[in-house]
């Protein structure tokens, strides 16, 4: 069973009230019954077990039974800025992502990137990603779901990255090896990892990247698949900090 997020504000002494999305997805599609116990998750980075006590039409109660706090998180915040996918890729990328622990996710409008983003879509489409974003982040049990922003031009995202360390996949150039590149170490200081379109980055958006700081790192001589590199790249930076393996 996944560990739920919640707020805080939901918690009155030993007691807490789930409603909204959560209820509903409880109630309706795992078919909760009283007496069953729960993990869930607030803000504030504490997990708890409860026990159902009543499934109502608008509402769950539980009791808490335990509370314990998160580890403290001693590495960087990690940003994804992937560009944006076609098909079914930009979901997985963003599921994926979300179980290796980022904590922001930045939809990126490539100069050859195939996908370009419909105004009257965008709500809905980021709305989207956040639900997937959280679910799997509930499913692989961490201790907050990561933030998936608005999509954003590669253009001004480079110049304005505001990052500690940013650093971008390049295909076929000439740059150091991911598992060698200085990485930021402090809880304080973030980290902006950025991957290409499947058509890879425009020269000017190569320039743009290295004027704004950004280093360009490589996964070694063989191409992937933006979706793969994806991935690959966020396991290799996610085991470096001491979050994985």
């Amino acid at each position: 069973m996944p560990a739920f997020f919640i707020s805080s504000a939901q918690i009155q002494g030993t007691e807490l009230t789930i409603t909204g999305e959560l209820g509903h997805h409880l109630r309706a599609s795992l078919r909760i019954k009283p007496g069953e116990i729960l993990r869930l998750t607030d803000e504030r980075r504490r997990r708890y077990q409860v026990r159902v006590r009543a499934v109502a039409a608008q509402a769950l109660t539980a009791e808490i039974l335990e509370c314990r706090p998160g580890p403290v998180d001693t590495a960087p915040n990690l940003l994804l800025a992937q560009a944006l996918l076609k098909g079914d890729h930009m979901d997985w990328v963003i599921q994926k992502a979300s179980e290796l622990g980022v904590r922001t996710i930045l939809p990126l409008i490539s100069r050859h990137g195939i996908v370009r983003p419909q105004p009257d879509r965008v709500a809905a489409q980021v709305a989207r990603w956040q639900r997937i974003a959280t679910e799997a982040a509930q499913q692989s049990e961490q201790w907050q779901p990561p933030q998936v922003l608005d999509p954003m031009e590669s253009r001004r995202f480079f110049p304005a990255h505001g990052a500690t360390a940013a650093l971008f996949l390049g295909e076929r150039r000439e740059a150091i090896g991911l598992a060698h590149v200085p990485l930021p170490t402090l809880p304080t200081e973030s980290l902006a990892l950025i991957v290409g379109p499947e058509g890879g980055w425009a020269e000017e958006e190569v320039s743009q990247a290295i004027e704004a700081q950004c280093v360009a790192v490589s996964l070694g001589e063989h191409i992937l698949r933006a979706d793969t590199a994806a991935v690959t790249a966020l396991s290799i930076v996610q085991s470096r900090l001491g979050r994985l393996g």
